[in-house]
């Protein structure tokens, strides 16, 4: 079997003729030709993977043979040597600047040409394996690529239909994955007595890992306001699922809320996650007085037996509630900076009436102070107004 095949180009036969014959010896096959011209015929034919080749030849000399196997991107990885009679280490700085990879002085031994040529075989062995792990490696990355961008399409669809409503409110979000998919989930979910369930959570970590959890926690919420209307207890119950079934280093963050428009109030556990603001009149638009909601916990999934607190704030006709992820909140700027709840609540005192346009304009906010820099962490805002 063949080690490679080597193309000698050279006007004088004697050369040709030893030169093919030490390579055939060594097993490389061997095409000839006398000048450029016919090198570029014989490449046509068989693609060679290494070319030893004269300077000076008569109608196509071994410099612009060369230029051409180097300019085309089809011939531009052959390796080249070129073979001159000129002494002398600017004949060899001149050659290589054109584009060969080696060069070989006249008159030489038979046995220098042959050590370059199996050297160089050993670098045209590594750069094919090179070229066929980034082949490999380029499938595989399009296939995770498609694979993350169905991922985000799931995802996504795990997401309450916007704009959207139940009884007594209505509600918007807009969801800013770092990586395309992410560890941000809510839902909202209408109870049988006419009031509402809402949860907004925030997995650690990013990517698929994280987006799956985020729908073990959604799967979660939605089985455990099944068969209960007590935020504390579907907290219990949420952490406990994710306590066994996570790993340790897994957790949630969550906000878990009760609306109860017919007390004008909310039953809520805070666990680990941003407490919402509350802005009475909000929904109404204008300038207004955000209230951060009292509440910390623990965050979810730590440990089977934590225990959570259930809280009431009220929630009056025209209310609005303003519900984030700590990525919307944890944003320092070059100059250190850092927007936190406060500057948040700056951004909420003046927010226009339309849902919509009010969640644009928080998150378009929140980006200006943060410019140029893009959000390094999952984002998810979520507005909900208290309607008649």
């Amino acid at each position: 079997m063949s080690k490679g095949v080597v193309l000698v180009v050279d006007d004088e036969p004697p050369i040709r003729d030893i030169l093919s014959f030490y390579l055939k010896r060594a097993e490389y096959q061997v095409l000839v030709a006398e000048n450029g011209v016919r090198g570029l015929e014989e490449m046509a034919k068989l693609s060679p993977d290494l070319i030893i080749s004269d300077l000076r030849m008569p109608e196509m000399a071994g410099d612009e043979f060369c230029r051409q196997v180097k300019g085309e991107p089809s011939t531009r990885d052959i390796y080249f040597m070129l073979v001159s009679a000129l002494d002398g280490s600017m004949s060899k700085i001149g050659g290589l600047n054109i584009g060969a990879d080696d060069m070989i002085s006249k008159p030489f031994h038979a046995q220098e040409v042959m050590a370059k040529v199996d050297s160089a075989f050993r670098l045209i062995a590594m750069q094919k394996e090179i070229k066929r792990q980034n082949t490999e490696l380029t499938v595989f990355q399009e296939r995770v690529k498609g694979e993350m961008e169905l991922a985000a399409r799931l995802q996504m669809g795990l997401l309450p239909t916007l704009p959207g409503s139940a009884p007594g409110i209505r509600y918007t979000h807009r969801y800013l994955p770092a990586d395309g998919i992410g560890g941000d989930i809510y839902a909202i979910t209408p109870l049988p007595d006419g009031s509402t369930a809402l949860m907004i959570a925030d997995v650690s970590g990013h990517g698929v890992t994280a987006a799956l959890i985020s729908a073990m926690v959604k799967t979660s919420f939605e089985s455990h306001v099944r068969v209960s209307l007590d935020p504390l207890a579907w907290a219990v119950g949420m952490n406990q699922d994710l306590a066994r079934n996570t790993l340790a280093e897994q957790f949630a963050t969550a906000f878990l809320a009760r609306i109860r428009p017919e007390e004008d109030a909310m039953d809520y556990v805070v666990a680990g996650h941003p407490a919402p603001f509350r802005i009475p009149g909000g929904s109404a638009g204008g300038a207004r007085k955000p209230e951060l909601l009292e509440g910390k916990g623990f965050m979810l999934g730590i440990d089977v037996d934590l225990p959570f607190t259930a809280q009431r704030a009220p929630f009056h006709l025209w209310d609005r509630l303003v519900l984030c992820t700590d990525g919307l909140v944890e944003v320092e700027r070059e100059d250190r900076t850092y927007l936190g709840e406060e500057g948040l609540m700056r951004f909420c005192a003046d927010l226009p009436e339309d849902a919509e346009r009010a969640a644009d304009q928080l998150i378009d906010q929140v980006r200006a102070f943060n410019g140029p820099a893009a959000f390094g962490d999952d984002v998810t805002l979520v507005v909900v107004d208290r309607m008649g």
